[in-house]
C-alpha cells in the first residue's frame, strides 16, 4: 500500500482473446491476446508479441490470468506465468473436471525490469484438442498492474 501523500501511478493493461483458442494433446501453446480493455503503459502490442504483456516502467507487478477449459473428464489442465521465454514465475495444473468446464485463475506478485515481458502458457492432457473458451470479461484473459 503506498503510503500517505505517495502516489503509485495508474499503470497497467488487460488484454484479452475474442474467440477459443484450442490447445493441442501434450504441446505447450502460449495463448494470443488481440483485444485490449485497458493498457496505460503501451505493455501490449496487438500486431507483434500479442501473447506479451511487456514492462515499460520498472516495479512490482500484479500478475494474473483466467481461463476457462471446454468440458473434458480426462487428463490435467496446466496454466504458467512465464517470463521473458525461459521462467516460470507462477504455475497451476488441477485435474480435469468430471462434471463441469475447469476454470483457472492464476496470480502472483513480481518484480519486473523495464522490457521483461510475462507470458501465459496452457498445457492440458485429454487425448486430443481442447479449447480455452471464450466467454463474458473472463476467459481468457490476461492482466498486469504495477503496484509498486
Amino acid at each position: 500500500m503506498p503510503q500517505a501523500g505517495i502516489e503509485v501511478p495508474d499503470i497497467g493493461a488487460r488484454v484479452y482473446h475474442s474467440a477459443s483458442q484450442v490447445i493441442p494433446h501434450i504441446a505447450m501453446t502460449t495463448l494470443a491476446f488481440n483485444s485490449e480493455r485497458w493498457d496505460t503503459d503501451t505493455i501490449h502490442d496487438l500486431v507483434i508479441n500479442n501473447s506479451r504483456l511487456t514492462c515499460k516502467t520498472a516495479g512490482k507487478y500484479l500478475i494474473s490470468a483466467s481461463v476457462e477449459w471446454a468440458p473434458n473428464a480426462v487428463g490435467y489442465r496446466q496454466l504458467v506465468l512465464f517470463l521473458n521465454g525461459g521462467i516460470n514465475i507462477a504455475m497451476v495444473n488441477p485435474n480435469a473436471n468430471a462434471i463441469a468446464t475447469t476454470r483457472i485463475t492464476i496470480s502472483t506478485v513480481y518484480n519486473l525490469a523495464i522490457n521483461d515481458y510475462v507470458e501465459v502458457l496452457a498445457y492440458q492432457t485429454s487425448g486430443g484438442n481442447l479449447n480455452i473458451n471464450r466467454a463474458g470479461n473472463w476467459t481468457p484473459e490476461f492482466m498486469i498492474q504495477r503496484i509498486g
